[in-house]
């Protein structure tokens, strides 16, 4: 009898903890509002901003904003990871600062320190769908766990702002979490993780800025076991700040006044080996605009220096130097540099744009559309109601044959 009491009380426990979870996610999906997304226009103007105009190649620090540790008993990954053990292992690379993002968690570790940088995962989703939340206040526990639209990326977006210093979409080529088609619209975003462990996203980077959305360079190794040579210093972000404070190390990434890097990866490299080739990567020097002009200069010959354009269309390749220049056409909206190294590691820095004048404003493309927000929930909600009802008849027919 109290074996079948208690499979009993479970059953009931199960099918109240199964309510409450399908009435979360239907409650998510039922509340999201419909956005009116205006086509985006790409770049355009006669001023040309250069975020790294005024760079003094003395203030490079080395940064990564993506690696798990263990958190929530072990279930995420990133179990086998301390914080003292991400500590220790990026000590060795020379970082100068490395953020822990688990998963829906900020870690305090090292939070008494002026470099500390709240930051986390955000994302409890099938499709990947994360974003990287640097400078967090605070936890969203909003999510679309079975699917994701334009719609609720967008509505992600726009709820995580209030509490996030800096949004970065995290892989977006992971299992498709953001398609080109989103890149085209979503916007109130300031960074792409366009290099990372697991997918590079360079696409979908040109596509956000051939729609003429402003939005900057994150490289991160996105580790999960840093005792493996194959995940750490494998991707970073060499940001330009005079100072490592939390506050410069934020307002510096925002202007872009950063450039990811693709470190070579040799399979299962001996940690020793990989960190003393890790100390021999070309660093930017100079990338600077004489009028219509951009001269870019590393600090030793590189295989080749590419410029490129809308859609990632190559521009200009200068083969085996050490500089190069290119003179930025009225029809170019946008130039970005990459620096392929003869070690095969490449330098990707962020883009040269168009604008109006001076004052750099970001393009905003959504308005809530609520007449249509409301026309799908209503027919959601009827729809609910149809199926409840038809199950309540259908249960009140049975008992009167019993």
């Amino acid at each position: 009898m109290l074996y079948k009491y208690l499979l009993q009380r479970i059953w009931v426990f199960a099918k109240g903890l199964l309510f409450v979870v399908v009435s979360v996610v239907l409650y998510f999906y039922l509340s999201t509002p419909i956005y009116r997304f205006a086509e985006p226009v790409p770049f355009h103007g006669k001023y040309l901003h250069n975020p790294y105009q005024q760079i003094d190649s003395n203030y490079w620090r080395k940064y990564n904003f993506q690696v798990q540790s263990r958190v929530w008993a072990g279930i995420t990954d990133g179990r086998l990871n301390s914080a003292q053990l991400i500590d220790s292992i990026y000590n060795l690379f020379e970082y100068d600062y490395v953020a822990i993002s688990d998963y829906q968690l900020i870690n305090p570790y090292n939070s008494q320190n002026q470099q500390y940088i709240p930051t986390y995962e955000h994302g409890i989703n099938i499709p990947k769908v994360h974003q990287v939340c640097l400078g967090a206040r605070k936890i969203l526990w909003r999510d679309y766990f079975l699917f994701q639209t334009l719609n609720t990326k967008q509505h992600i977006i726009n709820k995580l702002r209030p509490d996030c210093e800096l949004i970065a979409l995290a892989h977006p080529r992971l299992r498709d979490g953001y398609t080109l088609y989103d890149m085209k619209y979503l916007h109130n975003y300031d960074l792409i993780e366009v290099l990372n462990n697991y997918r590079v996203s360079v696409e979908h980077w040109d596509q956000a800025l051939s729609f003429g959305h402003l939005v900057y360079i994150l490289a991160n190794d996105d580790a999960h076991n840093v005792l493996n040579s194959n995940e750490v210093n494998r991707r970073y972000t060499l940001i330009h700040s005079k100072s490592v404070h939390h506050d410069s190390i934020i307002q510096a990434l925002g202007k872009g006044l950063a450039y990811g890097v693709d470190f070579y990866r040799v399979d299962d490299e001996l940690m020793q080996l990989k960190i003393e080739r890790s100390k021999h990567v070309p660093y930017l020097k100079l990338s600077k605009l004489f009028g219509d002009t951009l001269k870019i200069v590393v600090s030793e010959s590189v295989n080749h220096i590419r410029f490129v354009g809308e859609q990632g269309i190559i521009l200009s390749e200068t083969d085996h130097v050490s500089d190069a220049q290119y003179v930025i056409k009225k029809q170019d909206a946008y130039v970005r540099v990459e620096i392929h190294c003869n070690n095969a590691s490449v330098l990707y820095l962020n883009p040269v744009t168009r604008h109006e004048n001076n004052i750099i404003e970001k393009q905003h493309a959504a308005e809530i559309d609520l007449f249509n927000t409301w026309l799908v929930r209503s027919m959601i909600i009827v729809t609910l109601a149809i199926i409840i009802l038809l199950y309540w008849y259908k249960w009140k027919k049975k008992g009167q044959n019993t």
